[in-house]
């Protein structure tokens, strides 16, 4: 498959050197950038590389960016040669802009006139945040599963309030990278300072408040571009308020949401129907 490419020379403005997968388009009218969710890779994200192929033959580029929450724990190279400590376990949330700058930045150098961010997961809630942040000039949003962080972490981790003070007296002592004491949500060990980041009351994480439906929507009321969601019926009930979602975006007269039929949250056996509703949804929008 020649239209596919490794990138692995772009640095962030931070330093951090982030490999792209690039599915190439030989018409440069537009370019998809998905940001993966929690802990992801290209390799577990299969759909994509459907996605990537399916959009990639019909003359949109599509990028994937190994942002530098990437696995559980990484160690990525920096611009001086030195490593960084990464990973989902590692990251903080607003750093997110970085990445998603050095994926748009590398778009623009193909030479890509439109961009459309789509994320994946925890990856809805980076892209919410990037174009609340930034308000740069990006076509359309695609949001596929998008997740209420804060709530559904509240439902399964009912001894947050205590793993935030352990957190937070760990950074007060100068040990910001301390691993809290147990897994969070029986899933990966989390380092006090993401904890603490992700999971605080003021937190910018929390931009998709469907279990609580306060009034944290801020960030994605702001949103004034066309957006795209779904999510699989398989999926828990909190990724299935789309109808929600459709409300609360008062700034964006053009809103399409859809219920992805005997499928949960990596989109098994529907990846190519799911690329192809991303398709259609491009070219009747922006082609």
């Amino acid at each position: 498959m020649n239209n596919i490419k490794f990138i692995s020379n772009k640095y962030t403005e931070d330093g951090l050197k982030l490999p792209m997968v690039h599915f190439e388009s030989e018409n440069k009218n537009i370019c998809v950038i998905m940001i993966h969710g929690m802990c992801a890779t290209i390799v577990d994200n299969y759909f994509a590389t459907v996605w990537g192929e399916i959009l990639s033959k019909n003359n949109i580029g599509f990028i994937y960016e190994h942002n530098r929450g990437h696995s559980i724990e990484n160690d990525i190279v920096m611009k001086d040669g030195t490593f960084k400590r990464c990973g989902c376990m590692y990251e903080i949330f607003e750093e997110s802009i970085y990445d998603i700058d050095l994926a748009i930045k590398t778009a623009k150098e193909f030479g890509y006139k439109k961009i459309i961010l789509l994320g994946h997961s925890y990856g809805c809630n980076k892209v919410i945040y990037y174009k609340y942040k930034k308000n740069t000039d990006i076509s359309g949003i695609i949001l596929a599963s998008a997740p209420d962080m804060i709530g559904s972490h509240k439902l399964v981790q009912k001894d947050y309030i205590d793993l935030l003070n352990e957190a937070k007296k760990n950074i007060d002592n100068g040990e910001s990278t301390k691993l809290l004491h147990k897994k969070i949500e029986d899933y990966m060990y989390m380092s006090s300072e993401t904890y603490y980041n992700w999971y605080n009351e003021n937190s910018n994480l929390d931009n998709l408040p469907i279990i609580e439906n306060n009034g944290n929507w801020e960030q994605f009321e702001n949103i004034d571009i066309p957006i795209l969601t779904f999510s699989g019926l398989l999926e828990e009930d909190y990724y299935r308020h789309l109808d929600l979602l459709k409300k609360k975006a008062i700034k964006c007269n053009d809103f399409e949401y859809k219920y992805i039929d005997n499928t949960g949250h990596t989109y098994i056996n529907k990846e190519e129907e799911i690329g192809n509703i991303i398709l259609d949804w491009i070219n009747k929008r922006f082609l």
